[in-house]
Order: C-alpha cells, then sequence, then structure tokens
C-alpha cells in the first residue's frame, strides 16, 4: 500500500480471535460495503481509533486470504445477482484459505433482501479450490433447505482472489468490520489475472445500518457500494463476463479509484 499501514495498526487495542468469535459472530446480519482509495483508507482508520479494536493473531495484524469461488456452466450464482428483483435469494459458495494458519473452510452464503446467512465448516487445506465430495454434500444440503424442490446446479472452481485483510471490532461488540486491500484475480478457465490497482474494500457486517462506521464514511462524504457483489466483480475483472448494466455505477467507482 503506498499509506504507513502497519503504524496506522498499531494505534489500535488488540482483539483476539477467541474474542472476536464470542463477541460479534453475526452469522446472520446485514452486510454493507464501501469503495475507498488508500488514501481514504487512512484518513478512515485515523477516525476508527476510539471505537474499534483490531484482530491481531499472534502477533499479526494483516493476514491473507485465498478464496475460489464456486459456479455452474452457465453461471447460476452470477444470474441469480443480476436478475435480483426477479431473485430475491442470492446464494455464493466458495472455499477460503488462511494463509497464515493454513486452515481452510467450505462457505455458503445465502442472501435474503439485506440479510446474509453464512454457513461454514473446516476442510483439509488440500480440499480448498475444488468441489470435493464432502463439499458437495455440504452444497447439497443447504441448497434443499433454502429452494426446497428446486434443483441443486453442478459447480466448479471459476474465479480465485488473494489479498490481504484487516478485521475490526467496534468496543460496543454492534459491529464487525473487514478491509481488504492489494486484490489479484484469477480466471481458473482462462488464468488471466488482474490486479486492483488503489481500491480498498471495506465491508461492515452488523445487525443495524446505524453504526460507527458508517456515521464516519458518512462525514468523509463516502456512500455505500451500489450493488457490490464481490463474486461479480471478480467475474467482470477477470474476463469471464462483462455484462455491467446492473452494477455500472460500481464499475465506474472502481474504474476512477484506479486512475488516482
Amino acid at each position: 500500500m503506498k499509506i504507513s499501514l502497519q503504524n496506522k495498526l498499531n494505534n489500535f487495542n488488540q482483539i483476539s480471535l477467541e474474542q472476536l468469535n464470542v463477541s460479534v459472530s453475526f452469522q446472520n446480519r446485514i452486510d454493507v460495503k464501501y469503495l475507498l482509495t488508500e488514501v481514504e483508507l487512512e484518513k478512515f482508520l485515523e477516525k476508527l481509533e476510539k471505537d474499534f479494536s483490531i484482530l491481531e493473531i499472534k502477533w499479526i495484524k494483516v493476514f491473507s486470504y485465498e478464496s475460489t469461488y464456486m459456479d455452474s456452466d452457465d453461471y447460476f450464482f452470477y444470474r441469480q445477482h443480476i436478475n435480483k428483483k426477479e431473485n430475491k435469494s442470492r446464494t455464493k459458495l466458495r472455499t477460503r484459505i488462511y494463509l497464515n494458519s493454513n486452515i481452510a473452510f467450505s462457505e455458503y452464503k445465502q442472501k435474503e433482501n439485506w440479510i446474509t446467512k453464512k454457513l461454514r465448516y473446516q476442510i483439509p487445506v488440500t480440499e480448498a479450490g475444488a468441489m470435493s465430495e464432502w463439499q458437495k454434500d455440504f452444497f447439497n444440503w443447504l441448497w434443499k433447505s433454502f429452494y426446497k424442490n428446486e434443483v441443486e446446479p453442478e459447480l466448479k472452481p471459476k474465479i480465485k482472489t488473494m489479498y490481504n485483510r484487516v478485521t475490526f471490532v467496534s468496543n460496543k461488540n454492534d459491529e464487525r468490520l473487514t478491509i481488504d486491500f492489494n486484490i489479484n484475480l484469477v480466471n481458473i478457465l482462462n488464468n488471466k489475472e488482474k490486479k486492483l490497482e488503489n481500491l480498498v474494500i471495506v465491508e461492515s457486517k452488523t445487525t443495524s445500518k446505524n453504526t460507527k462506521s458508517h456515521k464516519i464514511l458518512k462525514e468523509l462524504w463516502i456512500k455505500s457500494a451500489n450493488s457490490c457483489s464481490k463474486y461479480w466483480l471478480w467475474l467482470y475483472y477477470t474476463w469471464a463476463t462483462k455484462e455491467a448494466s446492473v452494477f455500472k455505477k460500481t464499475i465506474n467507482k472502481i474504474n476512477k479509484i484506479e486512475k488516482k
């Protein structure tokens, strides 16, 4: 990053993973995303210091992630997003490796209007990035619980993402923030890569839209992102699709950020 991130992060009180899991799990939650430049992130962090603590594990505050998103050959999950007026339910399935600890999970996310439900279970790192038999069973069981008699799509790995993340928790335990940067995308089918320069994605996970981070971002004149599905962005920026009508405002915002 262009800013001295580590110096900024050292100003925060620390919270352990155990404390985070006890205080703010938020498996059913409201997710709101914001798109920032690295300079805007610096200002944002300064205003967070008094009200948030940072996740620290074994003296590490900046963590490296690798996520692989699954979809069908006709991009069923993607089409749920671009047809969201007709489809109020939206689904994601991914595997995620926490590279600093060499731990992996299979994660299922179901969004119904504003509410996101997230379910996951730990898998061997060697099974991450693929649809193992265990993961197929996990997905099929959850699919039937949400979609009843609809036939589940056949899934394959589509997009891989690598990025750094820092995680904050409000001192009131009413909000969790993740901040992603150094984002690199890979289309698994054609091996095309894209690094999103200068882009920072802030995501608030809470049970209310009236929280401290939202107020701070409003003070900085930063609005929440419209139609900002990370998975869809990854598809767009790795040339898996160029359908952008639903996400035009978000694409324009990211293009401006990359030019700054």
